[in-house]
């Protein structure tokens, strides 16, 4: 064994090495993939010592009886034991007891500092503070992020196809991150290397360019780098061996625990990835931000920032995983564990979804906050800075976003299109869903939802302006401040059809003209004679709101 362990050593030195280079762990014990690299690379010498300990040529005893197996009475039979076996039965019984700490401890730490002892501490890690909705600036279209993520996809797909210098040895990253950039919002997103081949190809000179689509317009640039005097960024995702942008981060801080790097530029355009930290209660328990590590792609550098010392200008520090995460345990764990699971007095939750808000240059994240009953109302509205963590909360209970995009898809059945996930906004004091619709992936229409009364719909087709929707939605709530009486429109129709379909308990007449012209009014006591009675051929004298498509009735003659 002792002549054999020069010539094993060296290449299970390369071994480890070799498994270090892929895995790319943390150093710490509070990560987990330390510990799954400690079983890889530790596990098999402490079997191969326990293996040897009971071959034939140590015979090692750990139990007091087992000797009456042995093949050799004169030793074991009368507990006679030689030196050699006496100190492989130390080492036996020090691998199998390191051996087990390397699977039990990771899982014995987590459950001690699990969510069922800590309840109160995971519901503090994020403080949230209740405000009025005035805080939620009026709605301003020059930083309303409406263009979503699927279509920055196809936006940067588009703009790609057209660079055909460089359409087959890069892909477009699907990043495409939320940022706050030159006073308005931006989605910001990478090239990528397309394979090996092309990496080998186009390492020397790096990736050339990014992508940005403004969130408020679609307009989207492909900036290419050497217009803005940098070269290409090198040290970047899809990059291989020692320029792989983890394994440069992994080597320059081996105890770092990092999360998925988030690429961003600053005002002036230069690229940047901003990788976060974090720490642990125990290990994968409890996760904490502790900063953040700034790479520059193109020259490698790195700077640690802890949180407090974050330059303004960055905008992802706290991943939307966590937040929604850590505002899930603040509105469910102030109870205790076991009331978040049984009983549930006062438990509250996000909605089913999440989006961005501008806000004073930064971008907060934005969720419903609903009952542990998940039902078609909203308790109120979260608003969480991802870069300062700080949270707020408003207490303005509505319908939620799943029933407002329902009710905005309702309006416009004929045409079959899908509401994107809404936007909150404020519109003169009051809660507004503000949603695209879709079809077939591409934007046709904008709507606005009253988050407080979500039969309140107006809508306007894609290539109008977003003031003429804005204008819509004032007098859909009955505020005219900004409207003129154009805005109404008077008319007596011909009754040509007439369907009803009930939503959520509320029954919406269709009207259908002569001139195939389309009506839509929420029956009322108000109208209660004009309506149930109302069949073909009957005339109508009403007032209405010219949206696209259906036309809103606000009032009958």
């Amino acid at each position: 064994m002792k002549k054999s362990i020069p010539f094993l050593a060296i290449p299970y030195l390369i071994y480890v090495f070799v498994v270090y280079y892929i895995m790319l762990p943390a150093l710490n014990w509070h990560a987990p993939e330390f510990w799954e690299f400690l079983v890889i690379t530790v596990g098999p010498i402490l079997i191969l010592c326990i293996v040897y300990a009971f071959s034939s040529k140590t015979k090692v005893q750990l139990f007091k009886g087992w000797q009456r197996f042995s093949k050799n009475p004169n030793v074991y039979d009368q507990g006679v034991y030689t030196t050699k076996q006496k100190k492989w039965s130390k080492i036996c019984k020090g691998c199998i007891l390191l051996l087990v700490i390397m699977i039990v401890f990771p899982s014995v730490t987590g459950f001690v500092t699990s969510r069922v002892f800590h309840a109160k501490a995971y519901a503090q890690r994020i403080k949230v503070q209740d405000v009025s909705f005035t805080e939620i600036p009026e709605v301003d279209f020059t930083k309303t992020p409406i263009i979503d993520r699927d279509s920055s996809l196809r936006l940067g797909d588009k703009v790609m196809g057209n660079a055909t210098e460089w359409v087959s040895q890069f892909d477009v990253s699907e990043e495409y991150t939320q940022i706050s950039y030159k006073d308005s919002v931006y989605r910001v997103t990478p090239l990528t290397y397309n394979g090996v081949i092309k990496y080998i190809k186009n390492m020397k000179e790096g990736i050339p360019a990014y992508i940005t689509v403004d969130s408020t317009t679609g307009k989207t640039e492909l900036v290419k780098l050497k217009d803005l005097g940098l070269d290409g960024m090198k040290y970047v995702p899809s990059a291989y061996l020692n320029k792989n942008l983890m394994r440069h981060l992994r080597f320059s801080y081996p105890f770092e625990i990092f999360g998925s790097p988030s690429f961003e530029i600053d005002e002036k355009g230069h690229p940047w990835y901003i990788c976060t930290t974090y720490t642990y209660a125990g290990v994968g328990t409890k996760k904490k931000v502790t900063g953040a590590v700034f790479l520059d792609p193109i020259s490698g550098d790195t700077t640690k920032y802890a949180v407090k010392d974050i330059p303004s200008w960055a905008d992802r520090i706290y991943p939307e995983s966590l937040l929604i995460e850590e505002l899930d345990d603040n509105g469910s764990l102030t109870g205790g564990y076991w009331n978040s699971k049984f009983g549930q007095n006062g438990v509250t939750v996000t909605s089913q979804g999440y989006n961005y808000l501008e806000k004073n240059g930064d971008i907060w994240l934005y969720s419903g906050i609903t009952s542990a009953n998940a039902d078609e109302s909203n308790l109120g509205f979260v608003l969480v800075n991802m870069r300062t963590h700080e949270a707020m909360k408003i207490a303005t209970a509505g319908a939620n976003e799943i029933s407002a995009m329902k009710s905005a898809q309702s309006e416009v059945k004929n045409y079959g299109y899908e509401a994107t996930f809404p936007l909150l906004i404020n519109v003169k004091g009051n809660p507004i869903y503000m949603m695209a619709l879709k079809d077939n992936g591409l934007i046709k229409m904008y709507a606005m939802v009253s988050a407080i009364d979500y039969q309140k719909v107006t809508t306007v087709s894609s290539d109008e302006s977003l003031n003429d929707l804005l204008k819509k939605t004032l007098s859909m709530l009955g505020n005219s401040g900004d409207i003129s009486d154009e805005s109404l429109k008077d008319a007596t129709i011909n009754v040509k059809n007439v369907q009803t379909v009930n939503v959520d308990g509320n029954t919406i007449y269709y009207i259908q003209s002569d001139t195939d012209e389309v009506f839509k009014i929420t029956f009322s006591t108000k109208y209660e004679n004009q309506l149930v009675f109302l069949k073909p051929k009957d005339k109508l004298t009403i007032r209405y709101v010219d949206s696209e498509g259906i036309k809103n009735i606000k009032d009958i003659k």
